[in-house]
């Protein structure tokens, strides 16, 4: 083996791959060989790997990529570096740095696939796989014994060759995982990959570099965790945009997963790289449609049955009584506004009857027996079932001793039942707490439904002695299964829903959304413009038998957004082109350039290929000839004809145009996959965010597409997964702030119930649009250059309601009214007060209040540390939330301007001068946790509420007057408080 030659970086590290280097540094010394690194795409960490074999390790390196593109800019990455001699001495070896498999270099680049590759059908194999199919078919009682198994399959290796070759496949694959995954991976590699290996053997290769190896939780790294020992046990760099998705994974390749690489030595969030100028700042935009007419009735039918199904479930057995109605409840007396609000009725909820409006008698109680030993050898309807458990805390195979012990071990199912019965005006069994009106009104959803039918279905109908229960219980399965909830022997678990299907495919997304959103970009980018829209798939290639008619094999896939852009006069004009795997379509209008640009990129490269098209409606079908024409040739091409702008607008596949693939002019990504783990939309999402050295202002607008009804039952559906979507996602807000999860992309989002959505979604979609035009504003939010703190700030984020009047503090002299900044400004200044005058805070922190979109305020303590922060955010929170169970509470006065008989005769810009002030109870207040353990705390906040606030003084809650004053005040204010949520923001 020749002597590692000196290799020297030309470059500039980047601060975050200085610190990698340090920590890599230590661990080395330290006699540590796992380095384990996080870094989003763009963010260096080619070159970083790169500089630690040179320079740290200086030894034999093999990287390894899950692609041939990303192979391949390994090598070509290398041009940064210098190699002292310039040429290896030794004759055998070509170049320091090879792709080849057959000729190691010192950097051997390669794929993951190259050195994993597994054996072929063998007899040994296939004898394996017969046997472990022949168990399955017993296992499933297919068969009753091995004879018959065996005779079941070589009838189907005689008469179905086909699907016998495609079974023993799949068993194949099992047996190999059998292996693999209990340490013998290397007894089943193809030869060619085992030859690999001992090459690199051979080589004295002392580094394994494993790109995006968040890939390694499978075989992939069940085979590199036994090859280390055969390479000598060299040093593992891992590198990975995200950590891996752990769901649905096995317990074996996690755990060798997390032994293999170990800890997270050093994870670079992308706000850093951004502020530090090397990955472009971005935007985070939603655009809402509605489902098509066909689309929202076929949602509307399988809302309808789930409706049925609920109602049937409800049904009186034979020998049962109604159970009892509640008493309407009695009005409140107060007069004050505050307390004259009264309580929103609850709605309907699938299957009940619909509540009396308040101040509606309630029907007259029918019998009060919840039971009947008429009917104690069948199931009991749901009702009846769900009061008789609530009354006998009974569970599967116990019963709980108190109703405490019952609640903690289900406190989802005995909220969800008792918010079932209470919207039914039904009354609880004795000793059962009832739910606040606060629960009990909010909208029915899904996630209410599935606790109670789940144990009802199990618990009640399965066990039944009652076959009309059993075949209940198999119709309620059934049609539960169309809403995405399957129930099983154990519980239930998600399922492919129809309705979620076509929702997220919906056709409005292609025809509505994407000409609405292109035509505004363009407007604001011009000619500079290079969109991407990214989807699943090109066609799908199977669709449920329930949405047949629905969507057709082309909805949500790449041809459908390809088609409404060509069909359309303004989109049109960006001459699309669509890449997948198997398809490149060109815009008509491109075609001439498409070919020159074609025709000079290929002979520049070398390639042989011949060019032809078939024409189509709107655009042209190209076809290639010659062994150089396949996807890793075309993709590149097309990649560099959208560089330079021979089109503006790709449409391709996730699989293509997702991790390895590069295009750092990109500005514009529509994201219409479904994908939600955080690897995927991580790599996805990277696409965009390359810095383009020729555009230094560039901000990328990255788009979701939502479809949306919300009054149905699944109709949510999509948000929910746009909301799983963004779960792991940084973006900037409005005010400045980094916030992980949907409420970066607007405020509202976090907090909009169903309702909210459907009546905001036209004024969010036009706030969107204009954002998408206020690139120069967003990219300053950024605040590129300044330090990023990784550390979380917790803030209260609140919408307080309009005042409705004009309302003024109630202190002499002020002349300005209250609105929401001037107002939580002064219950802040109050809570700062009682903190310093309490030595719980030192003297200097300021309020730092941020204007969100929606009227949404942001709210923390700025020159704080974290625990100060803590407690004036936890003070906010309790002050401006609603009234749970205070201790205390304060009430709020208002100056109020009245009119008097003269100011009402008087012309109003006359008669204004002849109003009076009073003074308004408006509502009251939580006086926090923090300050209301003795009377002497709380007299410390009421002195402060007193300065900066309102006048009053607190109420003891806990007995006498204050406990009717707080019931009072829980019932009537509640729509006065708005909305309000804790969340964690980075500066």
């Amino acid at each position: 083996m020749e002597k590692f030659p000196q290799v020297r970086f030309r470059g500039e590290l980047r601060p975050s791959q200085k610190e990698v280097v340090e920590i890599a540094r230590q661990k080395l010394t330290s006699g540590k060989k796992r380095l384990h690194i996080v870094a989003p795409p763009g963010s260096g960490k080619t070159v970083l790997g790169l500089f630690l074999w040179a320079e740290c390790i200086a030894s034999p390196a093999v990287v390894l990529s899950p692609n041939s593109a990303i192979q391949a800019q390994w090598a070509a990455r290398t041009d940064l570096f210098d190699f002292t001699p310039r040429k290896p001495v030794n004759a055998g070896m070509q170049d320091w740095v090879s792709t080849d498999p057959h000729t190691p270099a010192l950097l051997t680049s390669l794929t993951y696939q190259s050195v994993t590759l597994p054996q072929r059908a063998s007899d040994q194999l296939d004898d394996q796989a017969e046997q472990l199919w022949k168990a399955n078919l017993i296992d499933e009682n297919q068969a009753e014994n091995e004879e018959e198994a065996t005779a079941w399959i070589e009838d189907l290796k005689e008469k179905n060759q086909e699907y016998y070759q495609k079974r023993l496949g799949s068993f194949r694959k099992r047996v190999r995982d059998e292996v693999t995954t209990f340490g013998n991976s290397l007894d089943v590699l193809h030869a060619s990959s085992r030859k690999t290996l001992e090459r690199l053997r051979e080589q004295k290769v002392g580094l394994i570099i494993l790109d995006e190896c968040h890939h390694l939780m499978g075989h992939w790294g069940r085979v590199l965790a036994d090859a280390r020992e055969l390479l000598g046990d060299p040093y593992v760099i891992g590198l990975t945009a995200t950590p891996p998705d752990r769901d649905g994974k096995k317990g074996e390749d996690i755990q060798r997963y997390d032994e293999f690489f170990g800890e997270i030595d050093y994870e670079v969030p992308v706000p850093a790289v951004v502020k530090d100028g090397f990955l472009a700042p971005y935007q985070d935009l939603a655009y809402f449609v509605r489902p098509t007419a066909a689309e929202l009735e076929f949602v509307a039918t399988t809302d309808a049955q789930l409706d049925e199904l609920v109602k049937e479930l409800c049904n009186l057995r034979p020998g049962e009584a109604e159970l009892e109605k509640e008493a309407p409840a009695e009005s409140s007396d107060a007069t004050d506004d505050s307390l004259a609000d009264g309580i929103t009725p609850a709605t309907d909820c699938h299957g009940g009857p619909t509540a009396p409006s308040a101040g509606q008698d309630s029907p007259a109680p029918p019998a009060p027996s919840p039971t009947s030993a008429e009917n104690a050898s069948g199931a009991d309807s749901l009702l009846h079932w769900l009061f008789n458990v609530l009354d006998s805390r009974q569970m599967a195979t116990t019963t709980a001793k108190d109703w405490y012990s019952f609640e903690r071990r289900d406190e989802v199912f005995t909220t969800a039942a008792r918010k079932f019965l209470q919207r039914r005006k039904l009354k609880l069994p004795a000793g059962v707490p009832s739910l606040d009106m606060e629960i009990v009104e909010e909208p029915c959803v899904m996630e209410d439904l599935v606790p109670l039918l789940d144990r009802y279905v199990r618990h009640a109908l399965r066990r039944s002695p009652e076959s009309s229960d059993h075949q209940l219980a198999l119709s309620a399965t059934s049609r539960l299964r169309m809403l995405g909830m399957q129930i099983t022997d154990t519980g239930t678990q998600a399922c492919a829903s129809p309705v979620g299907r076509v929702l997220a495919y919906s056709r409005n997304k292609a025809t509505e959304a994407l000409p609405e959103i292109l035509k505004h970009e363009m407007r604001s980018l011009g000619d500079s413009i290079r969109a991407v829209v990214v989807t699943d798939f090109e066609k799908s290639s199977a669709t449920h038998a329930e949405i047949g008619e629905i969507l057709d094999s082309e909805s949500g896939g790449a041809i459908a957004a390809f088609r409404t852009l060509v069909r359309n006069n303004v989109t049109d004009q960006l001459d699309p082109i669509l890449l997948t795997g198997s398809s490149v379509l060109v815009d008509d209008d491109a075609l001439d350039s498409f070919f020159l640009g074609s025709r000079t990129w290929l002979d520049k490269n070398g390639f042989q290929v011949e060019l032809t098209a078939n024409p189509q409606e709107g655009f042209q079908v190209i076809l290639g000839t010659g062994a150089d024409w396949c996807p890793r040739v075309y993709v590149q091409m097309i990649t560099e004809l959208f560089q330079t702008g021979v089109t503006k607008c790709l449409v391709g596949t996730r699989g293509l145009l997702g991790e390895g693939w590069d295009a750092n002019k990109i500005n514009v990504l529509i994201d219409l996959t479904t994908v939600t783990t955080s690897m995927t939309v991580n790599q996805l999402r990277g696409r965009s965010i390359r810095i383009d050295p020729q555009e230094k202002e560039k901000l990328a607008n990255n788009w979701d597409v939502i479809c949306i009804a919300p009054e149905f039952t699944k109709g949510l559906d999509d948000y929910k997964r746009f909301e799983k979507k963004h779960k792991t996602l940084f973006g900037v807000t409005d005010d400045g702030a980094i916030e992980k999860g949907v409420g970066h992309v607007h405020a509202a989002f976090t907090e909009l119930k169903p309702a909210g959505i459907e009546g905001s979604t036209r004024i969010l979609n036009e706030d969107m649009l204009t954002r998408a035009g206020f690139r120069s504003q967003v990219r300053d939010l950024w605040k590129i250059g300044e330090t990023y703190e990784n550390r979380p700030i917790k803030t209260v984020e609140a919408r307080l309601p309009g005042m409705g009047q004009i309302d003024f503090p109630p202190f002499s002299g002020e002349k300005n009214p209250w609105d929401a900044t001037s107002l939580t400004t002064a219950i802040g200044n109050a809570i700062l007060y009682a903190l310093s005058e309490s030595n719980l805070i030192k003297e200097g922190g300021s309020i730092q209040i941020g204007e969100r979109n929606g009227g949404f305020l942001r709210v923390f303590l700025r020159e704080a540390d974290e625990e100060e922060n803590r407690l004036f955010v936890d003070s906010l929170y309790e002050i401006l939330g609603p009234l749970s169970d205070p201790r205390y509470m304060i009430p709020r006065l208002v100056s109020r301007k009245v009119d008097t008989w003269i100011s009402k005769i008087l012309p109003s810009i006359v008669g204004r001068f002849f109003q009076k002030e009073k003074k308004v109870r408006v509502m009251f207040h939580a006086v926090p946790t923090l300050f209301s353990k003795n009377r002497g705390q709380v007299a410390v906040f009421e002195r402060g509420w007193n300065a900066f606030v309102s006048p009053g003084e607190a109420v003891f809650t806990q007995r006498g007057s204050g406990e009717k004053l707080l019931a009072q005040a829980k019932a009537a204010g509640k729509r006065k408080r708005g909305e309000i949520q804790n969340k964690e923001i980075f500066l």
